[in-house]
């Protein structure tokens, strides 16, 4: 975990309300996918702490987070302009997705897509076969399928509203892939919640969300039930876990 201070490079409407942003970054060998940064982007209390985002590309010396505007931190960093600066906190998290195994499905929902970017990315350098289902709301909220497309990762497109590719939800697209396949999901809780209920005879992993305020454990902040009745960190024992670990 390191803390520092890292240069804006780029800083870009992607989305209806999505940003691309792209820092400096000295310490990319040591990003694993599944992990994420918390970013600070302003001085004084108010808004108060971090703010936590998956890194979702790496490249030599820089990576990239996208984020939704919803509140007052995020504002603040839409704002940013190149060559300003930020403090970074990470990478974080040590629970991580298993690269293990031949065939992936990658299952992701609005900006939840940016928690899996970067597996789907790991798993294709490493020979893996990797298909990706992208859903949002409409075409104006597929931040990501630029990405998709630029890196030649097979993908299916869903939109809530039929605006684009299919109608529906990623999880309609489960039922045509084999148990064969290992599954990374990352998106809204019910999202997650109906992929548990789907798939309880299938190997399925689950990147979860969680407000936070420090990012390595100690606030408890960011806590979720386990399927054993324990609590357990998003931050320190996740982010991913195994769906039969959490109870949602």
């Amino acid at each position: 975990m390191k803390d520092v201070v890292c240069r804006v490079i780029k800083n870009t409407k992607v989305g209806a309300y999505t940003y691309l942003m792209e820092l400096e970054f000295p310490y990319t060998e040591e990003i694993k996918p599944g992990q994420f940064v918390m970013v600070r982007a302003w001085d004084g209390l108010d808004p108060l702490g971090r703010r936590a985002f998956a890194v979702a590309d790496k490249e030599k010396d820089c990576i990239s987070i996208y984020y939704d505007v919803v509140g007052k931190g995020t504002r603040l960093m839409a704002d940013l302009r190149e060559g300003d600066s930020l403090s970074i906190l990470g990478p974080l998290g040590k629970g991580l997705f298993p690269l293990e195994g031949e065939k992936h499905l990658l299952l992701g929902g609005g900006i939840g897509m940016a928690g899996l970017s970067l597996l789907a990315k790991e798993l294709k350098k490493l020979g893996k076969k990797v298909f990706v289902c992208y859903g949002a709301r409409s075409s104006k909220n597929l931040a990501m399928k630029s990405w998709l497309e630029e890196r030649k990762i097979p993908h299916r497109i869903f939109t809530d509203d039929g605006s684009e590719g299919e109608k529906g939800s990623p999880l309609d697209c489960l039922k045509d892939f084999d148990r064969d396949w290992i599954v990374h999901a990352c998106g809204p809780t019910g999202m997650l919640k109906a992929l548990q209920k789907m798939s309880q005879d299938r190997k399925v992993y689950l990147s979860l969300e969680a407000p936070m305020a420090c990012g390595w454990g100690v606030c408890l902040g960011c806590v979720v039930k386990s399927s054993e009745g324990k609590f357990i960190r998003v931050c320190q024992e996740g982010p991913v876990f195994s769906a039969e670990e959490v109870f949602l």
